[in-house]
C-alpha cells in the first residue's frame, strides 16, 4: 500500500485525502473544497485509493455523492501512516532524482 504514497507524483495529495478521511467520511465534492483541489483530480485519487483498498465508498462504482471511508485496516494503521507523512516529500523527490 505504501507505494501509492511514496515515489509517485500524486502521493502527497493521496496522503492528504487519507488524512482528511481519517477525520471524518465525506464525498468527493467536499474533499475537493477542503483540499482546494480540482474535483476531477480528487476523483482520480479516490479511484486509485479505492482500487488499492485504502478507502471504500458508500455506493458502488463511485456514484455521484458517494461518501468515502477509510477501510478498517487503514483506520487501524493510520498512526503508522501519519509517522510517514513528514518524510513523504523527501522520498518522492529522491525517487524523481533517480529517474532523471
Amino acid at each position: 500500500m505504501i507505494y501509492i504514497f511514496v515515489g509517485t507524483r500524486g502521493g502527497y495529495n493521496r496522503a492528504r485525502v487519507v488524512e482528511l478521511l481519517g477525520e471524518e467520511p465525506m464525498n468527493a465534492h467536499r474533499i475537493s473544497e477542503r483540499l482546494k483541489l480540482d474535483y476531477k483530480t480528487v476523483q482520480y485519487h479516490l479511484k486509485l485509493l479505492e482500487e488499492n483498498q485504502v478507502i471504500v465508498a458508500s455506493s458502488p462504482k463511485a456514484a455521484y455523492g458517494a461518501v468515502y471511508f477509510l477501510t478498517p485496516y487503514v483506520e487501524k494503521h493510520l498512526g503508522v501512516l501519519r509517522q510517514m507523512w513528514p518524510n513523504l516529500g523527501k522520498v518522492t523527490n529522491k525517487a524523481r532524482g533517480l529517474l532523471k
